[in-house]
């Protein structure tokens, strides 16, 4: 069990722990423990294993992953443990679920978390970002952050209540509640995951682990087919940033929403169905067949007010940091529409370049002709 000591060295209480599990606390408590691989294949870690593997296969199925954390000890150890399930898959997009999963989880626990100072200190040691408690104005919302630190995160979503112009700003700091504060940094605990799955190195698992491995593989649904391969188009005839979104697919790597909303938008632009770009997400770690469908039938003027969505220009692109400018295909282009540039001086040097060839080719086919013409006649006459 952990000891008291244990606890105040890792500055979390073991429910802290057992909550947020992917704190680099937690890992000391294990290492602490001098737990190795080939121990799991004991009876006294079972119950790990067990939960270990719950925890995959919840994400796998359900998208979420269970918040029982009654045997904390259990809790805390079984999440290293679904880390090197999950690994031992090689299957990018089982990572990808995982991770969101498991960020969805520490999600909820933090909308519910009533010690500030958790929240605050999880954020400074997590996340790097300083976190400041209105303890001054309680008709304030509980929470400020720097400016620059809302900008940036908020950039990812598209829907009005994230716009700065209506936000509480003071003293360069702008004020959220609990609930908006945690949903601004849910993308950036997926991200922490996603890359302590990345780092992990898998030696051997004892049998009774490879055992799991193979069920979850069993559990898991087969990787989807590329995004190219299912909209039957190259991706060079694509603009860069709606190649980075399908790009980002193709991994499955969580788009960012504004992604999605120009990568649908720009889709149903150029022709492809609602049928077309749904296909599109199965490798999304979030997606959810119906609402995606309805997501995309909105985009399309089908659902809701019947407003077909415009593709965003360049310029919203740049403020939402979803820009991949090319410095040639992109000049002087106001909208992903418009790509590739008609304006570029290289484009138009090589344009002009390719129809000179082609008139000089097509005038030496027919003088080549007349000649031919010329000859036959002669033949002709003698």
């Amino acid at each position: 069990m952990i000891s008291n000591d244990a606890t105040q060295n890792l500055q979390f209480g073991s429910d802290d722990l057992a909550k947020y599990t992917f704190l680099p606390q937690a890992g000391d408590f294990i290492r602490s423990q001098g737990i190795s691989i080939s121990d799991l294949a004991s009876n006294d870690y079972q119950k790990v294993v067990k939960r270990a593997e719950q925890r995959v296969l919840e994400a796998i199925k359900d998208a979420k992953i269970s918040q029982d954390i009654s045997d904390r000890e259990i809790e805390i150890m079984s999440f290293p443990v679904a880390l090197m399930l999950v690994k031992s898959t090689n299957l990018e997009h089982v990572m990808s679920r995982f991770a969101l999963a498991e960020a969805i989880r520490v999600e909820q626990f933090l909308k519910r978390e009533r010690n500030c100072k958790i929240i605050e200190e999880l954020f400074k040691t997590s996340l790097g970002l300083e976190l400041e408690h209105n303890y001054q104005n309680p008709s304030l919302p509980d929470f400020k952050i720097p400016l620059e630190e809302y900008l940036r995160r908020a950039s990812e979503f598209h829907k009005n209540e994230w716009k700065l112009v209506n936000r509480l700003v003071g003293e360069g700091k702008v004020f959220l509640i609990q609930d908006d504060l945690i949903r601004l940094i849910r993308e950036e605990i997926r991200i922490m995951i996603m890359a302590r799955l990345k780092e992990i190195k898998v030696s051997k698992l004892p049998e009774n682990l490879q055992e799991v491995v193979k069920e979850i593989i069993r559990a898991a649904p087969p990787p989807p087919q590329s995004p190219y391969a299912i909209i039957h188009i190259a991706p060079e005839n694509y603009p860069p940033c709606v190649r980075k979104a399908l790009d980002m697919l193709d991994k499955g790597e969580n788009v960012p929403h504004y992604g999605r909303f120009l990568m649908a938008t720009y889709l149903l632009s150029v022709g492809k169905s609602v049928d077309d770009i749904v296909a599109l997400f199965p490798k999304a770690p979030d997606f959810k067949q119906n609402v995606t469908r309805y997501q995309v039938e909105h985009l399309a003027g089908l659902k809701g007010g019947r407003t077909r969505y415009r593709v965003p220009s360049c310029n919203t692109l740049q403020t939402h940091q979803f820009c991949f400018m090319d410095p040639i295909k992109c000049y002087q282009i106001t909208s992903p529409l418009q790509y590739p540039s008609r304006k570029s001086p290289e484009l138009a040097k090589a344009s002009a370049d390719k129809n000179s060839k082609s008139t000089r080719a097509k005038s030496s086919s027919t003088h080549t002709k007349e000649r031919s013409k010329r000859d036959w006649t002669k033949t002709r006459r003698r």
